[in-house]
């Protein structure tokens, strides 16, 4: 995936329904808040030197999306991932400053800790 073609799924998220692709991202959010299988993670189309660089806020999830998603197990806040997803199209929540965003929503197909 381009940097172009990123930057138009987050965008759309919802365009990209049931699309596949490869994603690399910085873990940014996986605790009691999001249960054992959804995190949140700042992702990029390829790995980044720097991990400020993943630039685009992004939620997954894995499994039965509740306790059944044990190759999650190793994956912690601030691990850098390599991702096989699929699109879900788009994800809308609160924020802890009492605001609401949309970002989009993956499923984890497979995922290694780099």
């Amino acid at each position: 995936m381009s940097s172009r073609n990123l930057n138009k799924l987050v965008k759309r998220p919802d365009g990209s329904k049931g699309k596949s692709f490869v994603l690399y991202a910085q873990v940014t959010q996986f605790d009691a808040a999001t249960g054992e299988c959804t995190f949140r993670a700042s992702v990029s189309q390829r790995r980044m030197s720097s991990s400020y660089d993943y630039e685009h806020n992004a939620m997954f999830v894995a499994g039965d999306a509740d306790t059944e998603c044990k190759y999650l197990d190793d994956v912690v806040t601030d691990d850098i991932v390599k991702i096989y997803v699929t699109s879900m199209g788009s994800y809308s929540y609160d924020t802890q400053v009492g605001g609401n965003t949309t970002v989009p929503l993956f499923y984890v197909d497979k995922i290694s800790v780099l």
